[in-house]
């Protein structure tokens, strides 16, 4: 009987251990923070508003502007903006 209670014991501390450890590995990998150059990676620089759910943007990914048209129901890519506009 003490054997089983030892076997018991030890394989249940080993599990627990082993789910300590699968999480602690899963929050590591899941719940990382951005990287601080990316943080303003994506931006709206302009926004028009055509009626109360139509609004087209002027977005900056990087170095690329694009012209983007939303309402509440779609989003839709319009056009890849140049330099210098």
């Amino acid at each position: 009987m003490n054997d089983y209670l030892i076997h018991f014991a030890t394989y249940t501390l080993a599990m627990l251990g082993f789910i300590v450890l699968a999480v602690y590995v899963y929050k590591k990998t899941i719940y990382t923070c951005p990287k601080q150059d990316n943080k303003n990676f994506l931006k709206v620089e302009n926004a028009l508003r055509l009626s109360a759910s139509k609004t087209i943007y002027v977005l900056k990914a990087g170095n690329e502007k694009f012209l983007i048209a939303g309402d509440s129901s779609n989003t839709t890519m319009l056009a890849k903006l140049k330099e210098e506009n």
